[in-house]
Order: C-alpha cells, then sequence, then structure tokens
C-alpha cells in the first residue's frame, strides 16, 4: 500500500514538473483580436454559393505568436473552420492563409508583393519572410504545388520538419523553427499582417478568384456594394485585379490591438482600376499640396482731388483808335477858343 502510495505521488510529482516545464517553455508574445463577421474583403464581398462554405470559414477572430522554446507558433483561428470537407492533408480545406513578416533586422532584402492576392504592400510594410499555410496535398510548395511553406530572403523552405501545420479547433498553427528565423529576441516589435483567402486547388496561385455577381464557385464580388462600388469592382474584375482578400489582420507597433473592420476596408478598398493600381496595405498617403498663388490686384481707387486752377484773367483795356487829322483840327480849336476866353477874362 506504501509502496502503491510512494508511486502515485511521484507520479503526481513528474506531471506536475512537466506541465510547469510546458507552461514556461510556452509565452504568448502576441494575442490580438480581430473583428467578427468583416468577412467581406473590402467591404461588400460575399462567399461563393456552396455551401460547403459554412458562414465564418473565412472570418479571422483572433491571431497569437506564441514562443515554444524551440520554434515559433503562428496561431490564426476563426469563427468556424468550416471541417475538412475536401480531406486535407494538414487537416483543413477551404482555407489559403498567408502570413507576412517584416522584422526589424536591418539590411535584409524586402518585398511588397502578395501570392496570388492582388495585394501590394506599401514600403513600411515590406516583408522579410512569408508563411504560406495551405490544405497540404502534393509535394510542392504553393502556388506551384498545394503544400505549405517559408518565403525566406529570396529562398524557399516547404512544409518540412522547419515548418509544422496543425490544427485545434477553429484554429490553424504553423510552427516553424527558431533556426529558420532571424530577430526573434525583438518579435513584439515586428510587423506582421494576416490575409485569409478562399483556397482554390484549381485557381490562379491557388487562390478562389471573385466575380461581379459570385456563383457556385466564385466568390460574390457585390454583396454588400454600393452602385459606385459596383462599378470599380467590375473594372477591376475585367482587368483581373480585384483584391482577392475576406479577411486582413495586423500587428505592428502602430497597431499593438490589430485595425478594426472600417480600416480592414479601407486598405482592401485602396485599388484604382482606372490606374492599374492594386490595393494597398497600407495605403501611401499623400499629404496635400499647399500650393501659394500670388494674386496681383487691380484696384481701381477714385481720387476726388480738388484741383485749383489759376484763372489767367484777361482784363481787355480798349485804346480807341486815334484819328491824327481830327485831333489836330481839335487841338486848334481848343487853343483859339481857350484865347478868347483868356481874353475876354484879362478886360
Amino acid at each position: 500500500m506504501r509502496k502503491t502510495f510512494i508511486l502515485v505521488l511521484s507520479a503526481i510529482i513528474l506531471l506536475s514538473l512537466l506541465s510547469s516545464t510546458t507552461a514556461t517553455a510556452q509565452k504568448t508574445l502576441i494575442s490580438i483580436a480581430d473583428a467578427e463577421e468583416d468577412d467581406r474583403g473590402p467591404g461588400y464581398y460575399g462567399y461563393p454559393a456552396n455551401p460547403v462554405f459554412k458562414p465564418g470559414v473565412f472570418d479571422i477572430v483572433k491571431f497569437e505568436v506564441i514562443d515554444l522554446g524551440e520554434a515559433i507558433r503562428f496561431a490564426v483561428s476563426f469563427k468556424d473552420l468550416g471541417g475538412n470537407p475536401w480531406g486535407g492533408p494538414n487537416g483543413f480545406s477551404l482555407q489559403n492563409i498567408q502570413i507576412y513578416v517584416r522584422t526589424t533586422q536591418a539590411g535584409l532584402p524586402a518585398r511588397t508583393d502578395t501570392l496570388g492576392l492582388n495585394v501590394a504592400f506599401s514600403s513600411s510594410f515590406a516583408w522579410h519572410f512569408a508563411i504560406i499555410i495551405v490544405p497540404g496535398w502534393e509535394e510542392k510548395m504553393a502556388p506551384e504545388g498545394q503544400r505549405s511553406g517559408i518565403l525566406l530572403y529570396g529562398s524557399s523552405i516547404v512544409q518540412d520538419g522547419v515548418l509544422t501545420i496543425s490544427v485545434s479547433g477553429n484554429t490553424i498553427m504553423a510552427s516553424v523553427n527558431k533556426k529558420a528565423l532571424v530577430d526573434v529576441e525583438n518579435i513584439a516589435s515586428w510587423t506582421i499582417t494576416v490575409m485569409v483567402a478562399s483556397y482554390d486547388g484549381f485557381g490562379p496561385n491557388r487562390v478562389r478568384t471573385v466575380g461581379p455577381t459570385g456563383g457556385e464557385w466564385v466568390l460574390n464580388g457585390t454583396k454588400y456594394a454600393t452602385p459606385e462600388q459596383r462599378a470599380r469592382i467590375a473594372k477591376a474584375i475585367a482587368a483581373g485585379m480585384e483584391p482577392r482578400v475576406l479577411d486582413l489582420t495586423v500587428y505592428s507597433p502602430e497597431f499593438k490591438a490589430g485595425i478594426d473592420a472600417a480600416t480592414q476596408y479601407k486598405w482592401l478598398d485602396s485599388y484604382n482600376p482606372d490606374l492599374k493600381l492594386p490595393a494597398m496595405v497600407p495605403p501611401i498617403v499623400v499629404a496635400p499640396q499647399v500650393v501659394t498663388t500670388t494674386v496681383f490686384k487691380t484696384e481701381t481707387k477714385t481720387e476726388t482731388k480738388t484741383e485749383l486752377r489759376t484763372q489767367e484773367l484777361t482784363v481787355t483795356t480798349e485804346v480807341p483808335t486815334v484819328s491824327w487829322p481830327i485831333s489836330i483840327v481839335l487841338l486848334i480849336v481848343g487853343l483859339i477858343v481857350g484865347v478868347i476866353v483868356a481874353r475876354f477874362l484879362i478886360k
């Protein structure tokens, strides 16, 4: 009895130590929630019509990065994984998950493209490595094949001992050996973008396309669209540049709590089919230009001038014209009269 007690006690202590070691080894470095029912891409997409696409199969609700000790786990949880209707070797069939990571390591080559999503990254989100998580058929990595893998610094690693894919409930997990990564001590400062598309083993780049009105196996590009959005997405689909992402979440030093649905819609709706520009994550904000215009104003001034004018008053003195003969006669007559008067007075 005593021996049995000691064995049971030893087993309990051993299990406790193992549990403690496991708990210590696993450390959640990043955990963000994502809004539910925002699996509408740029805000107006709908699922394909086939009933295999249950509501919520593309709706990310949580994203976590966990330190396992020797590996880093990237865990993406969905509202409903939808089971595994086509028997994908990795435990799921419907999702194409692409995780793009920008580390803090200086000098690494960076890319701004995505694998078949018709979405580009701005330079601040340009990625150093990407994890492509797909159902797992064939031997080659997607999009050439159908297996998961890592695009790393210009090379690639197909799903093997370095990358392990597993499923737990509605969560798909990708565990990567730390030896394949750099800058793991600064994960909290990484910029991580998680996008989910609909997996299509027969589609371009293993991604399901979008149709103007959808279909049994095509995403509905206008389910919740306004007339203006209908016109734009129709142009984009005709040009083959419609964003093929249904849900998006981001973790970065700027977005430590993730992004909301409105931000996702704005980013994925930033494409311009007229200029052939894809949706950008995040969009480049062009600061308004301040244009200084010099306006030359012609002012018409009405000036009231008091003009002092010196008027020259010309006074004309008329000098009668003298007739000399008459003047002499009058002078003689005057002298004679004067003499007569003088004699008269003398007498």
